[in-house]
């Protein structure tokens, strides 16, 4: 097997990089190749990608749809389901958005109204620099761990 092998997956439709997340080209094509009838294992081979993240995107972007129907006066509404690639997406952006660590500091109420009474000067009328918040919260306070290392993470 060449390396060419193990890094790339390619296909009839798409070529897809191994480890990476689904591009929204990809979910238009999941979107399309569904409202074919097409199974979650023949679309992850059209994409070159496991049927479980087929399975993965489509409980993802899947929404809820009303049909009404008026018949005899009477209203009646009818909901079905259907996979939005755009509803796919913006749920992806989402987690996306949410990813990473969370810093410690950020937990700390007491830190963070040091920080700004340091840097507006209500401390003690001095402007303070975020490094120099740093050093001077590290006098002041005798809890390190929620103290920011780095003033650029400040």
């Amino acid at each position: 097997m060449t390396h060419l092998n193990d890094t790339m997956s390619t296909s009839l439709l798409t070529t897809h990089k191994k480890n990476a997340h689904l591009t929204k080209e990809e979910r238009v094509m999941i979107a399309t190749l569904k409202s074919q009838g097409l199974s979650n294992r023949a679309i992850g081979r059209q994409l070159g990608v496991n049927h479980q993240t087929i399975n993965n995107e489509l409980n993802r972007g899947t929404v809820r749809q009303l049909r009404r129907q008026k018949s005899n006066g009477k209203i009646y509404e009818y909901s079905y389901y259907i996979y939005s690639y755009e509803a796919g997406q913006a749920t992806y952006l989402e987690h996306h958005r949410h990813s990473g660590r969370r810093r410690l500091y950020y937990s700390s109420k007491q830190f963070l109204r040091l920080a700004d009474q340091l840097m507006l000067g209500e401390f003690d009328d001095h402007h303070y620099s975020p490094q120099a918040v740093i050093y001077k919260a590290r006098d002041l306070m005798n809890d390190g761990t929620l103290i920011p290392k780095s003033g650029v993470t400040l």
